[in-house]
């Protein structure tokens, strides 16, 4: 598939899942969608370049940072607790399980990010237990939160582990496979862009949901307010990255597991707060697109270019 269509064809995934609220029935195709990216992404990384990095504390820090101050500042400037929590839930998500796999169409590092990936969802699972009481203003979450807990962390790992062991066998059964993921990079893509399909159809389902009351007015606050942690963690982490590592760490930061989020919203909180993180993983997806376009229009600049001095060798 041509870098160029490629940012459409994103862009296609939304207009389409919008307009199919219906499609949210695939949603528990997601896991296995994430399971294949992952799978074909690790049968090409280098385990010598899973080095932890010191922008990978800053992230961790910073992924518990900006979801407690965002939650803290809207509440200290706006009485609507369903706004603040809506931030709280947007801006703990760790980063996505899918991360990794998105890196290789952006030119990054996926080992970078697998690493961060480990670090922040490890660090906000153990945080949550405190945390959500503490924004719910509760002394305890109760026993039904280590219930999610335990279900979100079993999904976690599924998602990551499984296919991350599966690719490390693969590859001693099977060294060719190494070259897969390069071999794959179409079918990959367009698994992702199912992937932001479902996703799409599932917040179109959610909004339209009577039930869960979603108007014009707490859409546009919400939607704005995700907006924002989603730009500041894409550009906090794009300066807090060393060097060579400012794009992965920014993705690591930016591009979050909006899920596990939706379930813990879904359960202690109104289900409009759950509207945060899933507002947040359009904007995110949006970005992509956006850092894809850039990569298309960088790759035709190289190639022009080449073309040039081709023809100027020849002459």
């Amino acid at each position: 598939m041509s870098a160029t269509i490629r940012p459409l064809a994103l862009l296609g995934a939304f207009v389409a899942g919008w307009l199919a609220p219906r499609g949210a029935v695939l949603t528990p195709l997601i896991p296995w969608l994430v399971g294949f990216m992952l799978f074909v992404t690790f049968l090409g990384l280098d385990a010598r370049k899973t080095t932890v990095r010191r922008s990978h504390f800053l992230i961790v820090i910073l992924n518990l940072l900006i979801g407690t101050c965002g939650f803290k500042l809207v509440s200290a400037t706006s009485s609507d607790q369903t706004l603040a929590l809506a931030v709280f839930f947007a801006g703990m998500a760790p980063t996505a399980t899918a991360a990794p796999a998105i890196a290789c169409f952006l030119k990054k590092e996926a080992e970078y990010i697998a690493t961060g990936l480990l670090m922040t969802t490890g660090a906000v699972m153990l945080a949550l237990p405190t945390l959500i009481p503490w924004a719910l203003g509760k002394s305890s979450a109760g026993g039904e939160f280590f219930a999610a807990f335990l279900s979100v962390a079993k999904s976690v790992a599924l998602t990551m582990v499984l296919p991350i062991t599966l690719a490390q066998i693969w590859r001693v059964v099977r060294p060719s496979s190494r070259t897969w993921p390069k071999r794959w990079k179409n079918v990959t893509f367009a698994t992702w862009t199912l992937m932001v399909t479902i996703i799409a159809c599932r917040a179109s389902a959610f909004i339209r949901n009577p039930a869960n009351g979603v108007g014009a007015s707490i859409l546009l606050r919400v939607g704005a307010a995700s907006l924002v942690v989603c730009a500041l963690n894409f550009i906090v982490g794009y300066w807090i990255g060393e060097k060579n590592y400012r794009g992965e760490s920014s993705q690591t930061l930016g591009q979050k597991n909006t899920g596990a989020m939706i379930v813990f919203a879904s359960l202690y909180a109104e289900p409009l707060v759950a509207l945060g993180p899933t507002i947040y993983v359009l904007w995110h997806n949006l970005w992509n697109a956006a850092q894809l376009a850039r990569v298309s229009a960088l790759e035709r600049k190289e190639s022009e270019a080449a073309e040039t001095s081709t023809t100027s060798d020849a002459q």
